[in-house]
Protein backbone atom coordinates (compact mmCIF):
# COMPACT_ATOMS: atom_id res chain seq x y z
CA UNK A 1 0.00 0.00 0.00
CA UNK A 2 1.61 3.46 -0.90
CA UNK A 3 0.84 6.21 1.62
CA UNK A 4 1.07 9.75 0.69
CA UNK A 5 1.42 12.24 3.83
CA UNK A 6 -0.70 15.47 3.30
CA UNK A 7 -0.76 18.64 5.75
CA UNK A 8 -2.62 21.52 5.40
CA UNK A 9 -0.42 24.74 6.36
CA UNK A 10 -1.90 25.19 9.68
CA UNK A 11 -0.61 21.99 10.82
CA UNK A 12 2.77 23.48 10.52
CA UNK A 13 1.64 25.88 12.36
CA UNK A 14 0.33 24.10 15.11
CA UNK A 15 3.51 21.90 15.09
CA UNK A 16 6.00 24.90 15.03
CA UNK A 17 3.79 27.13 17.87
CA UNK A 18 3.87 23.82 20.09
CA UNK A 19 7.32 23.76 19.84
CA UNK A 20 8.64 27.17 20.58
CA UNK A 21 6.05 27.50 23.30
CA UNK A 22 7.77 24.15 24.84
CA UNK A 23 11.07 25.28 24.62
CA UNK A 24 10.30 28.13 26.07
CA UNK A 25 8.49 26.86 28.77
CA UNK A 26 11.66 24.49 29.28
CA UNK A 27 14.51 26.83 28.68
CA UNK A 28 12.38 29.60 31.77
CA UNK A 29 10.45 27.10 33.52
CA UNK A 30 7.33 29.88 32.61
CA UNK A 31 3.70 28.72 31.95
CA UNK A 32 2.62 28.15 28.60
CA UNK A 33 0.91 32.20 28.52
CA UNK A 34 4.19 33.38 29.76
CA UNK A 35 6.30 32.13 27.14
CA UNK A 36 3.98 33.40 24.33
CA UNK A 37 4.08 36.82 26.65
CA UNK A 38 7.96 36.89 26.54
CA UNK A 39 8.03 36.20 22.74
CA UNK A 40 6.01 38.92 22.28
CA UNK A 41 7.64 41.09 24.40
CA UNK A 42 11.30 39.67 23.36
CA UNK A 43 10.75 38.84 19.89
CA UNK A 44 14.43 38.58 19.35
CA UNK A 45 14.92 35.73 22.12
CA UNK A 46 13.98 33.64 19.49
CA UNK A 47 17.32 33.10 17.80
CA UNK A 48 18.59 31.46 20.88
CA UNK A 49 16.50 28.05 20.15
CA UNK A 50 18.32 26.51 16.96
CA UNK A 51 16.67 23.49 17.60
CA UNK A 52 13.28 25.18 16.89
CA UNK A 53 14.72 26.25 13.25
CA UNK A 54 15.98 23.34 12.35
CA UNK A 55 13.01 21.64 13.52
CA UNK A 56 11.14 23.79 10.88
CA UNK A 57 13.66 22.85 8.28
CA UNK A 58 13.23 19.06 9.20
CA UNK A 59 9.15 19.94 8.67
CA UNK A 60 10.20 21.51 5.10
CA UNK A 61 12.35 18.76 4.11
CA UNK A 62 9.72 15.78 4.63
CA UNK A 63 7.75 14.30 1.58
CA UNK A 64 4.71 15.43 2.87
CA UNK A 65 2.31 17.47 0.56
CA UNK A 66 0.94 20.55 1.82
CA UNK A 67 -2.48 21.57 1.43
CA UNK A 68 -3.52 25.60 1.10
CA UNK A 69 -6.28 27.42 1.81
CA UNK A 70 -8.21 29.69 2.30
CA UNK A 71 -10.68 27.56 4.24
CA UNK A 72 -12.87 29.84 6.03
CA UNK A 73 -16.04 29.61 4.31
CA UNK A 74 -16.13 25.89 4.19
CA UNK A 75 -14.53 25.70 7.80
CA UNK A 76 -17.47 28.04 9.34
CA UNK A 77 -20.00 25.84 8.04
CA UNK A 78 -18.27 22.46 8.98
CA UNK A 79 -17.24 23.70 12.66
CA UNK A 80 -21.27 24.42 13.20
CA UNK A 81 -22.61 21.24 11.31
CA UNK A 82 -20.24 18.80 12.89
CA UNK A 83 -19.92 20.94 15.82
CA UNK A 84 -15.76 21.36 15.90
CA UNK A 85 -13.62 23.61 17.25
CA UNK A 86 -12.69 26.30 14.37
CA UNK A 87 -9.22 24.46 14.32
CA UNK A 88 -10.56 20.72 13.45
CA UNK A 89 -12.91 22.51 10.75
CA UNK A 90 -9.82 23.78 8.94
CA UNK A 91 -8.44 20.41 8.66
CA UNK A 92 -11.31 18.51 7.81
CA UNK A 93 -12.02 21.69 5.34
CA UNK A 94 -8.38 21.06 3.75
CA UNK A 95 -9.39 17.54 3.63
CA UNK A 96 -12.57 17.85 1.86
CA UNK A 97 -10.16 20.32 -0.60
CA UNK A 98 -8.02 17.53 -1.91
CA UNK A 99 -10.86 14.36 -1.24
CA UNK A 100 -8.95 12.91 1.50
CA UNK A 101 -10.78 10.51 3.58
CA UNK A 102 -8.46 9.36 6.43
CA UNK A 103 -6.46 11.61 9.62
CA UNK A 104 -4.24 10.64 12.21
CA UNK A 105 -5.05 12.17 15.11
CA UNK A 106 -5.67 11.65 18.91
CA UNK A 107 -8.77 14.12 18.36
CA UNK A 108 -12.18 11.60 19.00
CA UNK A 109 -14.08 15.10 17.63
CA UNK A 110 -13.34 14.20 14.12
CA UNK A 111 -15.04 11.09 14.11
CA UNK A 112 -18.23 13.31 14.30
CA UNK A 113 -17.64 13.58 10.73
CA UNK A 114 -19.35 10.53 8.66
CA UNK A 115 -16.65 10.42 5.79
CA UNK A 116 -14.20 10.59 8.06
CA UNK A 117 -11.57 7.67 9.03
CA UNK A 118 -9.83 8.33 12.22
CA UNK A 119 -6.53 6.60 12.55
CA UNK A 120 -5.39 6.37 16.43
CA UNK A 121 -2.47 4.87 17.85
CA UNK A 122 -3.24 2.43 20.23
CA UNK A 123 -2.07 2.23 23.92
CA UNK A 124 0.93 0.01 23.17
CA UNK A 125 2.05 2.11 19.62
CA UNK A 126 2.30 -0.78 18.04
CA UNK A 127 -0.11 -0.43 15.45
CA UNK A 128 -3.40 1.57 13.94
CA UNK A 129 -6.73 0.92 13.34
CA UNK A 130 -9.29 3.11 11.88
CA UNK A 131 -11.59 4.82 14.73
CA UNK A 132 -10.17 2.28 17.15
Amino acid sequence: MDLQGIVDEFVYNEVMHKLMVTAMVNQFHCSPQNAITLVKNTPGILKDFPALWEAGEILRAMNVKVISGPFFPESFALMQEHHLLITDAVHIAAMNKEKVTHIASNDKDFSRVPWVSVWKPKSDYRGSSPDS
